[in-house]
């Protein structure tokens, strides 16, 4: 029966992934299924923290990449109109490569700000 539990959980989660785009939706998903395999083996308490830490890694981890992925395709929608022009499409296409780029690479900088303020004597 737990085998049977655990493919079915792999089969939701291939499923899931493969329809999920945002990295927090997919990362959160892998931990759920981390979780179903480790409670498999019958110690739900570590299940739980391990869980925990997964979902705080993800929400770490995932914060800025779905961010400026949000942020960077409004930007690029709004410049590139309907499409219809393949020279302001290509450019509007390197716009958004380098807003996620320089995005990313800001917000990331701040998270690492932030945790070595943590970290400092205060």
């Amino acid at each position: 029966m737990n085998s049977l539990a655990a493919c079915l959980a792999v089969v939701a989660m291939l499923v899931y992934v493969t329809s999920a785009t945002p990295c927090a939706d997919i990362c959160n998903a892998e931990c759920s299924l981390a979780k179903q395999t480790c409670s498999v083996a019958g110690v739900a308490e570590i299940c739980e923290q391990e869980d925990a830490v997964c979902k705080q890694n993800c929400a770490m981890t995932c914060g800025c990449v779905d961010d400026c992925n949000t942020k960077c395709v409004t930007a690029f929608n709004e410049c590139k109109g309907d499409g219809t022009n393949v020279v302001v499409y290509e450019s509007c296409a390197l716009n958004f490569e380098v807003c996620e780029g320089q995005c990313n690479t800001q917000c990331e900088l701040k998270n690492y700000a932030a945790a070595v303020q943590n970290f400092a004597p205060h």
